[in-house]
């Protein structure tokens, strides 16, 4: 399996996939890379994919000490200069978009455009107590038990009822990638610790954010909040979408960010 040491200790599990432009795919909380699935189809045509699973997530080791959203965005850079990568395309979901801001304002030569999907700029108000509710829950339950809560704050109801096949499937998958309980919790205090909000303003990178109207996970005043603070950004918001719009809206999510890396890739 190929995988890269980074500074931090952490061997990162990577995969390429296609030809062209390269394009680094960073996943959110506790998901592996494999969660990108439906965009790679869309996206390998036209560019070089470049998934990988972040520390202690799916085949990637996770070294000891603190965890923090900074310190993932410098494994992900140091994943770059491993493979010897001198820029990108990225495009971060979750806490991926957090560890894409924060790889953007630290190695701002890197990245070419930027895309933050289901973001959030400083872990407040409602989504610091649901970090903290979500913590308490690793550590009072099982994971198979947490997930089948935790599945309720990113999948809306409408997807569950039309695909609960799927959503089976989806925590199934989850759990035979996710990081241990504690990795676990270290993620979501870097959730609740990120805060970039007051420093977006020297991204200078075309920058595509996106929400979904029904997250209850990150809600979409928090992405809104993200684009206002980025010169230039541009909105899009997926009608009825919930945190995963990317897996539950896979067409039309695939097409409006592919039509717009295009765009820019061709400037």
């Amino acid at each position: 399996m190929p995988h890269v040491t980074v500074p931090s200790g952490a061997e990162l599990y990577y995969k390429r996939v296609g030809a062209g432009p390269p394009l680094l795919l960073i996943m959110g909380t506790g998901l592996d890379h494999t969660a990108w699935q439906r965009q790679i189809r869309a996206y390998s045509p036209h560019f070089e994919c470049i998934l990988f699973d972040n520390r202690g997530a799916g085949k990637s080791t996770a070294p000891p000490g603190d965890l923090s959203v900074k310190a993932m965005a410098e494994d992900a850079a140091g994943l770059l200069d491993g493979l010897g990568i001198a820029s990108v395309h990225i495009s971060g979901l979750s806490l991926g978009s957090c560890i894409a801001q924060e790889m953007t304002l630290a190695r701002p030569e890197l990245v070419e455009t930027l895309q933050l999907h289901g973001t959030w700029g400083r872990g407040d108000g409602y989504a610091a107590r649901k970090f903290r509710a979500q913590i308490a829950l690793i550590e009072k339950m099982e994971l198979r038990d947490f997930y089948n809560i935790n599945v309720l704050w990113f999948l809306t109801p409408e997807y569950m009822d039309r695909s609960p096949e799927k959503v089976e499937r989806r925590i199934e998958s989850i759990l035979r990638a996710a990081p241990s309980p504690e990795v676990l919790v270290q993620q979501y205090r870097a959730n609740l610790g990120h805060d970039s909000l007051d420093r977006l303003g020297a991204i200078t990178a075309p920058t595509l954010v996106t929400v979904g109207s029904f997250d209850t996970a990150i809600p979409p005043m928090y992405g809104r909040a993200v684009a206002e603070a980025i010169p230039g950004a541009r909105l899009v918001e997926f009608a009825g979408g919930g945190h995963l719009h990317n897996v539950e809206h896979p067409d039309e999510f695939n097409t409006i960010t592919l039509e717009w890396m295009l765009g820019h890739a061709q400037n």
